[in-house]
């Protein structure tokens, strides 16, 4: 990943640190905030270093979605028709650059890094305006779609809450940059240290004849090896926008103990899971639909989620493979799941079911094929 190379870290460390002397100096000095009109130079340097063509189509994708926004908003009776049609033309270089996937001879002008936190971006803009016709300036516009620490992965910020803070960057004090500083350190230790230390031992077992013990281990450690990977660029992530007074939103709150495949959604990849939930299933769901129309929604919207991560048979096996779990979920009532209400080894039970079964979707993403058919010939050995 392009954002811990060693060089390019140094300079973003670099970077942040200047950014926040200019923001200091100029809120206490100068009484004014300099550091919210520096932050979009600063986007749109990193841009370039990592990638001309990447700031280009970056820079070029979020002025044509800006124009898309304020088209839409003065509408009045075709409105819900445009922003139907604008959602859709927001897709068309996510799609693109997916179906490169399957056909590698498609010519690439463009770099498509970042390209689907970018959709849901635009298409999260586009629904505020719909339902609020709020007037959107291109500054926090452009902050919003470059902002850096977020920019081609996790978490995903919603429009109305980079706006809230960047009209009002949460203070730096000594307090909040040694709780960053620690987190910062954290995720670069997850990643760097820890995540290195479980692929070896991974890695090792996968080269092993399996028995039933080898392959309940790859499983566990299969899952270990994705949450330290996701779970370290969202601290990430979070530390470094949150020493700038952006508070990123979190991605990941102990989704092992969650006793139901509907929280589970809802503490792995949080803000994936809460964008799909709020522009898509609280959509159709506020038709009040019945338990096989919600089931049926449930696996629609696993799929579309394994879909947007890419367009490749092990996502098509997991989107499935999840949707059904959802839609089963749905279909006999099993979506809540109080820890209060349960007794304890029943609870302990659920989560461990639900921890498992994701689990072993993970397989499709840490092995081959072929390796993946070994661990499950060793199940049962």
């Amino acid at each position: 990943m392009w954002y811990l190379q060693a060089d390019i870290l140094l300079r973003l460390l670099i970077s942040c640190g200047l950014m926040m002397i200019i923001s200091w100096f100029s809120r206490r000095k100068l009484k004014k905030d300099l550091g919210r009109s520096f932050l979009l130079i600063f986007d749109i340097a990193i841009l370039c270093y990592v990638s001309w063509q990447l700031a280009v189509f970056s820079i070029g994708y979020t002025i044509l979605t800006y124009i898309l926004v304020r088209v839409l908003k003065p509408l009045k009776k075709t409105k819900k028709f445009w922003f139907v049609v604008f959602c859709i033309l927001c897709t068309i270089p996510f799609l693109y650059g997916r179906m490169t996937e399957f056909f590698p001879k498609l010519p690439v002008i463009i770099v498509f890094i970042g390209i689907a936190y970018h959709m849901l971006k635009a298409i999260d803009t586009l629904y505020f305006v719909y339902y609020t016709n709020m007037t959107i300036p291109l500054l926090i516009y452009a902050n919003y779609m470059l902002f850096f620490p977020t920019f081609t992965s996790g978490p995903i910020f919603r429009y109305r809450d980079f706006s809230t803070v960047f009209k009002n960057p949460v203070p730096l004090t000594g307090e909040l940059f040694l709780k960053c500083a620690k987190r910062f350190i954290r995720g670069m230790f997850k990643k760097m240290v820890v995540l290195y230390f479980i692929m070896t031992v991974f890695n090792h077992l996968v080269s092993l004849e399996k028995h039933w013990y080898i392959s309940i281990a790859i499983i566990v450690l299969s899952y270990v090896t994705l949450f330290l990977d996701l779970s370290g660029y969202s601290d990430i992530a979070i530390a470094t926008g949150s020493v700038m007074g952006y508070t990123v939103p979190e991605n990941f709150r102990k989704p092992w103990s969650a006793a139901s495949f509907t929280q589970f959604w809802r503490n792995w990849h949080i803000t994936l899971s809460d964008w799909v939930r709020e522009h898509i299933f609280v959509v159709l769901n506020g038709k009040k639909l019945g338990r096989f129309a919600s089931a049926g929604i449930g696996f629609a919207i696993m799929f579309i989620m394994e879909m947007w991560h890419g367009f490749t048979i092990p996502y098509v096996i997991g989107g499935v493979y999840n949707g059904l779990c959802m839609g089963l979920e749905n279909l006999f009532g099993l979506t809540k799941a109080d820890k209060r209400k349960m007794k304890k080894p029943i609870y302990v039970l659920r989560c461990f079911i639900v921890n498992f079964a994701f689990a072993f979707n993970t397989l499709l993403f840490t092995v081959t094929p072929e390796q993946f058919i070994e661990i499950m010939k060793g199940l049962i050995r």
